[in-house]
């Protein structure tokens, strides 16, 4: 009983091992294929933010390179040097003036700028397109920029400030110096509409679905301080992109890649820096199609998991279950005769006598008449033959009416649903068959069966006394015959 006991907690533990190696490998598999899955996309992704920013630092060069040829072709051009030399002075040489405003009109319509604009060093007069729009001061904030510029002893730069000659619009502006023999003799430049760069810069981003911000740090500094959908500074960048780690930000032309993760997001981020331009130049790509789309992956591999563990766990569950089984059948059964043994049977006794507590029962003992002979005459083979012969009868004649198990050697014994006369008659049926004549000779064998009528007074013990008796007056009186006890 111990050994047998020890062999299920074995099996237990058995199967507690394979199932968590199982599931130990199941998570291993997951994690290694969710794991290479986002690698896989994040370099996806990360090929797409090159390719953007590739075709977005294109269009941003060409857009604002041509602004800084065209300054700097009209900042050495003779005729402007010529003009800022001699510019004439205030209520005088009206003609003179036309001519500069037809040269900067014929730019600005030409190449459709916002403004194109001319600041003289000698008298600080602001000329654009359609005139003279006004003088310039160090005591006026929003000049700040012409003083900053000339400063910088740059040769020229792009500044994001308003611009007061066409309604305070925010204006990308090209500054140039226009240099002379003697010096400084002043400012030529373009202007665009930051909403005209915007809004092609917009179209990038809905194509490949990021964000752009540029940072505007070679230029001089101006007026304006705020922000546009574009152009930010770098305070507000760690705002717009909700990082709260630090964004480097190289002076190099080569696109900086760089990853963060702010709260369950991660984000893809390419820095770079236009050495022409003066801008940063920062593009943010969200993950989350490849958050959704890992989601659902994972989802996916975890169902998975969970079904093959469930088949798996039911699988040994119910091989645990059935070797269980089969060993309770061991431990209870006659392992010759395949009846219940005295153990199996007490179990079953108490169930059986509850279920047909209403009906009247008879309690049976019989044993093979001259079993010794048998063996000594053909051997032990035989003799078990024999047994699981009359088992096999017994069996087929009780059917449903009860319960039947070895006793031990050849006796067996068990439980009838059945009046004493009923069970009279059952045995009866049974002696005939096992000796009938169409059996073999040898395997014709005659039982004497003692019967004991049960009564809800006396035990199991005292009804198996009584019916012990009952199978000692058969074989007393010739064997092959049944005895019930009141007949005693």
């Amino acid at each position: 009983m111990k050994k047998t006991g020890g062999a299920r907690h074995l099996l237990l533990i058995s199967n507690l091992i394979i199932i968590s190696a199982i599931l130990l490998g199941f998570i291993g598999m997951v994690y290694k294929d969710t794991k290479a899955y986002q690698d896989l996309a994040e370099k996806h992704l990360e090929s797409t933010v090159k390719l953007a920013d590739i075709d977005i630092s294109k269009h941003i060069e060409n857009s604002m390179s041509k602004p800084v040829m065209v300054s700097k072709t009209m900042a050495n051009d003779e005729f402007l040097k010529s003009w800022l030399v001699s510019e004439p002075q205030e209520g005088a040489g009206e003609a003179q003036r036309e001519q500069l405003y037809s040269y900067l009109r014929a730019y600005q319509q030409k190449y459709d700028y916002n403004t194109v604009f001319c600041v003289s060093a000698k008298t600080g007069n602001y000329y654009y397109q359609d005139g003279f729009n006004k003088t310039i001061s160090p005591d006026d904030d929003h000049d700040i920029w012409y003083y900053n510029f000339v400063a910088s002893n740059n040769e020229y730069d792009l500044e994001v400030d308003t611009n007061q000659s066409s309604g305070d619009t925010i204006t990308v502006f090209v500054n140039f110096r226009v240099e002379g023999k003697d010096g400084l003799l002043g400012i030529i430049g373009t202007g665009l509409q930051v909403s005209f760069i915007e809004n092609t810069i917009r179209e990038y981003e809905n194509d490949y679905d990021l964000s752009v911000y540029i940072i505007n740090e070679g230029g001089a500094k101006t007026s304006f301080t705020g922000d546009t959908d574009i152009f930010i500074d770098r305070d507000e960048l760690a705002q717009r992109t909700g990082v709260d780690e630090e964004i480097v930000l190289n002076r190099s032309a080569d696109a900086n890649m760089q990853w963060f993760t702010s709260g369950a997001e991660r984000k893809c981020l390419i820095t770079k820096y236009d050495d022409t331009l003066g801008w940063y130049l920062i593009l943010e790509k969200q993950t989350d199609s490849i958050n959704s789309a890992f989601g659902q992956r994972l989802k996916s591999n975890l169902l998975f998991m969970a079904l093959s563990l469930a088949a798996c766990i039911l699988v040994t569950t119910l091989v645990f279950h059935n070797y269980n089984q089969r060993m309770v059948t061991v431990e209870n059964t006659d392992e010759l005769t395949g009846l219940a043994n005295r153990r199996l049977f007490a179990k079953r006794y108490a169930s059986f006598m509850h279920r047909h507590r209403q009906q009247p029962k008879t309690l049976f003992l019989f044993d093979v008449d001259h079993f010794k002979q048998i063996n000594d005459s053909y051997g032990h083979v035989f003799g078990n033959a024999i047994l699981s012969m009359v088992a096999s009868e017994v069996r087929s004649v009780i059917g449903e009416n009860g319960i039947a198990a070895r006793w031990g050697g050849d006796e067996f014994f068990g439980v009838l649903a059945l009046t004493p006369q009923q069970a009279e008659e059952l045995f009866a049926n049974l002696m005939q068959r096992l000796n009938s004549e169409e059996k073999d000779s040898r395997y014709r064998v005659t039982i004497s069966v003692g019967l004991a009528e049960i009564n809800s007074k006396l035990n199991v013990e005292q009804i198996t006394k009584k019916a012990d008796k009952a199978l000692y007056c058969s074989k007393q009186n010739g064997r092959n015959q049944i005895t019930q006890c009141e007949a005693i």
